[in-house]
């Protein structure tokens, strides 16, 4: 039996302290696992069990027994069928492989034909994805010690791996893209937004809300309607623009997006990624970090590729292009230049206040207000 995970290496465990207790909150996301019969008999799978490590110390088993197991399969068997099913379509064909990207980081990994539920004849294979954890302990949790348990001819067997967890600590040394006050939409905390995506893992949504503190893109409205259309995007930290683009539309409001034909244009001509993020710049850092701005204003970028920019220069204006719903900022680091092969990074900020007025370097929370120090 043979067992592959993803990412492939480590998993990015943030660690939290569990404010007046001796607690450290540890969150970590196994994107994807597949379980393939490599043996020459059929087999059954029972049960999946993860045995949850600090410093080699057992601190937690969680276990999922058959039916749970049969379940992950059926789930995932939907997204194999929708990912993996080629289309005839030359543009769905298009956006079919760059979905698959962006979920997994790679067009490969698991394969439609040899799919199947808990039982597995030779070669075929199962699986699960987007298993979250967070898990409060003394100490943070640094391995999962996975193992998969089944039945093959009235005899119980198993195998299990090890998938090894890191904190990440950002290399260099950034500013937040904007200045002024603005709520995070998105963050890493929710593990159903971003999170879902390999690049997106720690990517974030930054808008401002109206005069009433009310976010107010769940009603039709012009871009021009809202204040912070056209704010100007800055420069995390100096870097030179390996990528960027600048012709895509913008979507005429929040709630109202460009026609299909339009749209069609853009994944033909563009490709992918100007269609899912409209107008974008990347911006590439020292030891390979990379940072991502999407849905920028159409005809705005102050930059080219090729570019050396300067921590606080201006890049661009805030925008609305892209599958986007209503202006805002979409940001995210990342350790490749492309967001369908790049891996998300946790980003930490120096000069970040929170809406009381304390120092922060790294947004915790969903719908948090933080507010950025000027120069």
């Amino acid at each position: 039996m043979e067992i592959t995970f993803l990412p492939s290496d480590y998993l990015i465990t943030v660690c939290r302290k569990i404010e007046d207790e001796n607690f450290i909150e540890s969150d970590f996301l196994l994107r994807a696992v597949r379980i393939r019969n490599t043996t020459e008999k059929s087999v059954k799978l029972i049960k999946y069990r993860f045995q949850l490590l600090s410093n080699g110390n057992l601190r937690k088993t969680i276990s999922y027994t058959e039916e749970k197991v049969k379940e992950k399969a059926q789930e995932l068997q939907l997204v194999v069928d929708q990912l993996l099913t080629n289309k005839q379509d030359k543009v769905q064909e298009i956006a079919r492989k760059g979905n698959l990207q962006l979920f997994l980081g790679q067009e490969d990994f698991w394969s439609k034909d040899h799919f199947s539920n808990n039982e597995l004849t030779p070669n075929q294979e199962t699986g699960f994805r987007l298993e979250h954890f967070r898990i409060c302990d003394e100490n943070p949790i640094d391995e999962i010690f996975f193992t998969v348990i089944y039945q093959q001819e009235n005899e119980e067997k198993s195998t299990s791996i090890k998938i090894p967890l890191k904190g990440y600590e950002t290399k260099n040394d950034y500013i937040f893209p904007l200045k002024g006050s603005w709520v995070i939409f998105g963050n890493w905390d929710d593990p159903h937004n971003h999170r879902t995506m390999n690049s997106q893992e720690f990517a974030m949504d930054l808008i401002q809300l109206d005069n009433e503190l009310m976010f107010d893109q769940i009603i039709e409205k012009p871009n021009e309607a809202f204040p912070f259309y056209g704010e100007d995007l800055l420069a995390i930290a100096d870097g030179e623009v390996i990528d960027c683009v600048n012709t895509v539309p913008e979507n005429p409001g929040s709630l109202r997006m460009i026609p299909n034909e339009e749209r069609r244009k853009i994944i033909e001509e563009l490709g992918f990624v100007p269609l899912a993020s409209g107008n974008y710049i990347v911006l590439k850092h020292g030891q390979e970090e990379y940072s991502f701005y999407a849905h920028v204003q159409e005809g705005s970028l102050k930059v080219k590729k090729g570019d050396q920019v300067k921590q606080g220069q201006i890049i661009g204006k805030l925008g609305n292009s892209g599958n986007s719903t209503g202006p805002h900022l979409h940001f995210q680091l990342m350790d490749k230049p492309s967001i369908l092969t790049g891996r998300g990074l946790p980003c930490r900020f120096t000069n970040l206040k929170n809406m009381v007025g304390e120092p922060m370097d790294f947004i915790e929370n969903n719908y948090q207000v933080v507010h950025s120090i000027k120069d």
